[in-house]
């Protein structure tokens, strides 16, 4: 959209994205079925689209600008309905089980386990109901004492009531996981055997790390490893848990962006080394997918997992193409690969704070970062900078002074606070709806533990992985140093309390959302705006959300 004065152009609003616009008219679409569908609303609010798409129309002065538009708004419009109907799609394929419901027999293998106190839940892929094989996922609730018997890659014989996965408007957000992996049917039961065992490549390889990581370690640690690696908190004791929650920084324990961003810094830093570097592009490329793609199996390919896994194959792909990287983009393209064949994973919250993290990086760790050059700026104003005779000489010739340690160091804290400061910004509304809480200790317990576990991932990866190549007898000599450095990093979490200091309590609405970002928004250079003009929108989105909040808590 372009901004005008009279007939002469003075300059686009924004630049318009086509892969951004297009990710986000397919959310729209898939926001439009799930209201549709679950909320009972009527498809005749889709008319109120026709003025919307009519409106890019009167800022076209010349029949090239209008035909460039119709394209733009044509496109548009199809990611609007793909979303639509590919989350109809889903929903209808998830639903389509009621030939299934009641008393059954059920064949399948166990992909994941979980433990719930006096009952454990496995969830069976591969199954059989009776005669017939049957699409998509079971999870049964069994006696804990019938669980201790059962591992992952088990086949199970059972028999019990089947029933449907309850999927509701006010439960989505809970049950969006479920409803994402297909996990459709539910039962409990103590009636059930193990029948054998079924050989998975990835379960298998989980198994034997996670039985060295068990040898190596203590219970505590082993327990803390296995959550950062493949992230399986069922191992940690509830109250430290629950503290780690409460200090804000319980997602390095969820396997997403973080843990792969890792990974991937390390596999590019392999790629580097000479006997990499003659390989093809094409031969780098199908190496690195298979490090991530073998990690993100091991990890179940979780969708925070494949999310990551994608943005870092995009932006790998990116660079050997020597394509110019637009980092909103590249996150529009990987928000479409991720949706488009789960659209409900737009409901899961671990997907809605992957994402929001990246868009507030990608808007405000720019503007966050002027800040602290200011600050730097106001700084060497105050203190000048004592110059050697040299350096006198180099600014005489016109010449840049080299950056000092303190300079280099002041750059490196101030970028990495920015990208914390921003990501925190975009996530803590979320955190809040999800959660009820936001961690008034999340900023200094990330920017101590995000580098520590940054730096420690790779190093932690590789031990586990030698100790899994070595007799298992190895396991405690080559763990020692990671099982005494995360005992140590636990005593802080089992010494104080986390959960004095935080917000919680409140209610948020879809409105005081929209308004609380579009606020941070048009603090950016987004929008060619007059400064005046962006300082007062942003005025009217934060009025608005301090408005909303108050009238929904107060």
């Amino acid at each position: 959209m372009e901004k005008r004065d009279g007939t002469r152009r003075i300059e686009k609003l924004f630049n318009f994205r086509p892969v951004l616009f297009a990710a986000l008219f397919l959310c729209l679409g898939i926001l439009f079925y799930f209201f549709y569908h679950f909320c009972g609303i009527s498809a005749l609010w889709l008319l109120c689209l026709l003025p919307l798409a009519g409106l890019p129309f009167f800022f076209c002065r010349t029949r090239e600008k209008a035909w460039k538009t119709a394209c733009a708004v044509a496109l548009l419009g199809c990611f609007f309905f793909l979303g639509f109907f590919s989350f109809s799609l889903q929903t209808s394929t998830f639903f389509d089980c009621d030939r299934w419901l009641g008393e059954q027999y059920v064949t399948g293998y166990v992909v994941e386990k979980r433990e719930y106190g006096s009952r454990t839940a496995v969830v069976l892929d591969g199954l059989r109901i009776g005669k017939e094989r049957v699409s998509g996922k079971l999870i049964a609730y069994l006696p804990a004492s019938d669980g201790e018997n059962i591992g992952l890659c088990d086949e199970l014989f059972l028999h019990g009531k089947l029933g449907a996965t309850t999927v509701t408007a006010e439960n989505f957000s809970l049950t969006a996981k479920s409803f994402g992996d297909g996990v459709r049917l539910r039962t409990w039961t103590g009636d059930v055997y193990v029948t054998g065992k079924r050989f998975d490549l990835f379960l298998f390889l989980r198994l034997r790390v996670e039985e060295a990581i068990d040898k190596g370690m203590d219970e505590t640690p082993a327990a803390v490893t296995k959550a950062v690696l493949f992230g399986n908190t069922d191992g940690i004791d509830e109250g430290l848990y629950e503290n780690i929650r409460r200090g804000g920084i319980a997602h390095i324990f969820a396997v997403s962006g973080l843990h792969v961003g890792v990974l991937y810094g390390f596999c590019l830093a392999l790629l580097k080394r000479k006997p990499f570097e003659k390989l093809p592009k094409l031969g780098r490329f199908v190496l690195l997918f298979a490090l991530l793609f073998g990690y993100a199996g091991v990890c179940g390919f979780s969708a925070s997992v494949v999310r990551a896994t994608v943005i870092c194959l995009i932006s790998y792909a990116s660079s050997l193409l020597s394509v110019r990287k637009d980092f909103l983009e590249s996150l529009g393209l990987a928000l479409m690969i991720v949706l488009l064949p789960t659209p409900s994973a737009l409901f899961e919250v671990g997907c809605q704070l992957s994402f929001a993290a990246c868009f507030g990086i990608a808007f405000l760790s720019k503007p966050i970062g002027q800040v602290f050059d200011e600050l730097q700026k106001l700084y060497r104003k105050r203190f000048p900078r004592q110059l050697t005779r040299e350096q006198r000489k180099l600014i005489k010739k016109g010449d840049t002074l080299p950056l000092s340690v303190g300079e280099r160091a002041y750059r490196a804290v101030a970028s990495f606070l920015s990208a914390s400061l921003s990501a925190q910004i975009f996530t803590a509304p979320l955190m809040l709806q999800a959660f009820g809480y936001v961690s008034g200790w999340g900023m200094l317990l990330n920017c101590l533990f995000i580098p520590l576990v940054s730096a420690l991932f790779s190093a932690l990866l590789l031990l586990v992985v030698l100790a899994c190549l070595l007799p298992i007898g190895f396991a405690s000599v080559i763990l020692y140093l990671p099982n005494a450095v995360w005992s140590l990093l636990l005593l802080l979490f089992q010494t104080l309390d986390f959960s004095s200091f935080a917000v919680q309590g409140l209610t948020l609405s879809a409105g005081a959302l929209v308004a609380y970002y579009f606020g941070w928004i048009f603090c950016t250079d987004k929008f060619n705006l007059k400064k005046s003009f962006s300082y007062a929108l942003v005025g009217v989105c934060f009025l608005a959300f301090a408005i909303t909040m108050v009238a929904l808590n107060v």
